[in-house]
């Protein structure tokens, strides 16, 4: 069954008339409060932990707290800086609707509410707009297209030579040499089966999905509770996020196939295609990683005034 937390009326009232009737932000706020706020809010999950820990002034000290408010503060003044965007009330009374609404842990998020005092204004500035935040700026540092338009020249670059190779009579395993010696660190190979998962593993387990999400498509976990030692670990087609499935489908139907620059949140893909069989599919992929978010957003707090 899953858990919803179901807001008081009031409470979301409260919410959202502070929230409609003054346009206060994180940046006007005072920085003490925002400390303690914080601080309120890490002791609830400090609570939580469970077995030996050190006191809580040891795990996160004023400096370390101070230091993530600082943070959530630069984040916000880059979005505006770089972006030209602020949020505004109403997309923070929607952000606290759906914390409220689809959380999985509606006693802490109590917990948490009342260490702030039952406070809407404490509570959408310390715990509601960091996340807004961190996701709006984060959404436009991915696809923004001239940040990283350098590494897409390069995976394009690549694609180029490997295209012309294989129109002058590249074998499959000459293109795989040929980009291993242009990115012998950022290639990897997998083989994929193309046949449907069988009946009794119908569909990956709960680890390897979230492996999936975290890191990317071709992420593999390294061993399965449910393969015994000697049963060979097989990764299927049918796993990869559907809009991949379906532009690799057309574009590596046979060895030696290469795909277009694929665009994912992280970076730039590019599929050779090694070997093609009715079951398998065999694959090298480059993955050419976008500019680091954390060293840019540190680009950005240092340009800062």
């Amino acid at each position: 069954m899953s858990l919803r937390f179901h807001v008081s009326s009031w409470w979301l009232r409260g919410a959202l008339g502070v929230l409609l009737a003054c346009h206060f932000t994180t940046l006007a706020a005072d920085f003490t409060t925002l400390c303690a706020d914080r601080a309120a809010i890490e002791r609830v999950y400090y609570n939580h932990r469970l077995g030996t820990k050190p006191p809580f002034a040891e795990t996160l000290p004023a400096a370390t707290l101070e230091g993530l408010v600082r943070l959530e503060l630069n984040k916000e003044a880059a979005l505006q800086k770089a972006y030209d965007v602020t949020t505004t009330p109403a997309q923070l009374a929607a952000e606290i609707q759906r914390i409220n609404t689809t959380t999985q842990s509606p006693e802490m998020l109590a917990e948490i509410k009342a260490a702030l005092g039952h406070d809407p204004e404490k509570f959408a500035n310390a715990f509601a707009k960091p996340i807004l935040v961190e996701r709006e700026l984060r959404q436009r540092f991915d696809n923004d297209n001239a940040l990283h338009a350098v590494t897409r020249r390069e995976c394009e670059h690549v694609r180029h030579e490997l295209l012309t190779a294989r129109t002058n009579g590249a074998s499959p395993t000459q293109l795989l040499v040929r980009l291993r010696r242009a990115h012998s660190n950022e290639v990897s190979e997998a083989t994929w089966q193309l046949t449907a998962h069988p009946a009794e593993t119908n569909a990956p387990n709960a680890d390897e999905l979230e492996i999936k999400k975290r890191f990317g498509p071709d992420a593999r976990i390294l061993s399965s509770p449910r393969a015994g030692p000697d049963t060979e670990r097989k990764i299927y087609f049918e796993d990869l996020p559907v809009e991949l499935q379906k532009v690799l489908r057309v574009q590596l139907r046979q060895a030696g196939n290469v795909s277009a620059v694929i665009e994912m949140p992280g970076g730039f893909l590019l599929y050779l295609a090694r070997e093609k069989t009715a079951e398998t599919l065999a694959v090298a992929m480059l993955s050419l990683p976008k500019r680091n978010y954390e060293e840019w957003l540190a680009e950005q707090s240092k340009a800062q005034p």
